[in-house]
């Protein structure tokens, strides 16, 4: 079997790819070194491994980088009515209500009876059997966004009023969200309260759904300054248990490919994007609760965790996350200190321990390199290669039971492991393979 590895196995290989170490105690992340790879040939049965030189591209597709929104992006505390939302795991599949923006519309013919009838489709048609939800039983309704992000909240009261105004149109993400899925308006215009409601009533809202998704097919600047097919990520959050009510993907018009042999590609693509919406985003780390429906990272007297300015993200605590130093043997014998990132919730642990047959393994790491957006939000490649939620496109990826786990873990969702499909890719390898260099191992397999 012939397989790749990548620029981190080939920093530690020799070459011409520098290895950067980085993560979240940094407020900018670095991604140095050419993209390149050595290949190795692997007989996994036997674990014998022997190396050649020969360059192995990884194809055209770019890294994901998924857009941790900013704190004046997301909505938090939306209030939905008390008897919505359940502390209990309800055996009923996920509702993901579609929204397709004028720009979806607009597109060519072909793109667009893609983008209707066959990418979303069959995305949300999997992704809805994968996931079970602590629903919410009636209908949403948005929160609008204020003129100045500026917004007070009184004790008691569940809404939000904007200082002077709302703004004139309420967006998630790039797309603009349809009046009738909008609360009224509420402002705070000095003085004592009780404060006031301005323009049109609550609208109708979204009935018989668990999650909005707005797709959109706009030209945006990230389009054009980014080799990139799509991007995704939630917009609002509930306010009882935090879970993302609402969310956003748009897929860049001139990357949208018609040929039948990019379809499984682009799939995967959409699928992965959903994914981060729903909650595989580094911004959503400190918003998972456990099984009881209880905040793994504490929250202030408003209801929100410590926000780290740095990163420009809510902290997660180390309940989520947690940082652990390895010893990392690289080239010309040495060994140098090595810091991972590892999601540490029950489900991803016991998952993952399993997977690779390491029964004292502390958790899934997480990629710690490819900058902002691939940094925390993925799964690290060496370990998963070919996983639906890594950050750069592999043939066949599959998602694992490992990423249903993490879904369950964010206290959200209930998983569907029969939906789960086969990673090979580390299964079995022991505890050497998922916590050592590559290096290490490889050197490991030539003795035996």
């Amino acid at each position: 079997m012939v397989t790749t590895l990548g620029r981190k196995m080939a920093a530690e290989w020799g070459g011409g790819a520098g290895y950067s170490g980085s993560g979240p105690g940094r407020s900018r992340w670095r991604w140095s070194g050419s993209l390149w790879v050595r290949s190795v040939f692997l007989l996994l049965g036997g674990l014998r491994a022997s190396a050649t030189s020969t360059p192995v591209s990884l194809g055209s597709s770019p890294p994901c980088r998924h857009h941790v929104p900013s704190d004046t992006e997301v909505i938090n505390k939306v209030h939905l009515k008390a008897n919505h939302v359940v502390k209990r795991d309800v055996d009923e599949h996920l509702r993901i209500k579609t929204v397709y923006d004028k720009s979806v519309e607009e597109l060519l013919p072909e793109k667009k009876n893609l983008v209707k009838n066959k990418l979303f489709p069959q995305a949300i048609s999997y992704l809805e059997k994968t996931f079970q939800v602590r629903r919410p039983a009636g209908t949403i309704l948005l929160s609008r966004q204020c003129a100045t992000n500026q917004y007070l909240r009184k004790e008691n009261d569940p809404h939000r009023y904007c200082t002077g105004e709302c703004a004139v149109h309420t967006k998630c993400g790039p797309v603009i969200v349809p009046e009738e899925h909008l609360q009224q308006c509420r402002v705070y215009r000095g003085g004592k309260w009780p404060h006031g409601a301005a323009g049109a009533p609550d609208q109708e809202g979204i009935p018989d759904a668990d999650f909005v998704l707005y797709v959109g097919a706009l030209a945006t600047e990230r389009c054009s300054r980014e080799n990139i097919i799509s991007y995704a990520a939630y917009c609002q959050q509930e306010a009882n248990m935090d879970r993302p009510i609402a969310g956003y993907a748009n897929l860049c018009p001139n990357m949208i490919s018609t040929q039948p042999q990019e379809f499984i590609g682009m799939l995967s693509t959409v699928k992965h994007e959903i994914i981060h919406a729903l909650g595989f985003s580094a911004g959503l780390f400190a918003f998972y609760h456990d099984k009881d429906g209880n905040p793994l990272t504490s929250r202030f007297a408003d209801g929100l965790p410590p926000f780290n300015y740095s990163l420009g993200l809510y902290q997660w605590s180390d309940k989520v996350v947690r940082k652990v130093e390895r010893l990392w043997d690289v080239r010309d014998n040495k060994v140098v200190p090595h810091t991972v990132y590892l999601l540490v919730t029950p489900r991803v642990v016991e998952e993952a321990r399993k997977h690779f047959n390491c029964p004292v393994l502390e958790g899934m790491e997480l990629e710690n390199q490819g900058g902002m957006g691939t940094e925390l939000n993925h799964w690290e490649k060496r370990l998963l290669e070919n996983e639906a939620m890594t950050g750069s496109h592999t043939q066949n990826r599959v998602l694992s039971r490992i990423t249903l786990a993490l879904m369950e873990d964010t206290g959200w969702y209930k998983a569907n492991y029969s939906m789960a499909e086969k990673l090979d890719w580390g299964r079995g390898m022991g505890c050497d393979f998922v916590r050592k260099s590559c290096k290490f191992w490889i050197d490991q397999q030539r003795h035996k």
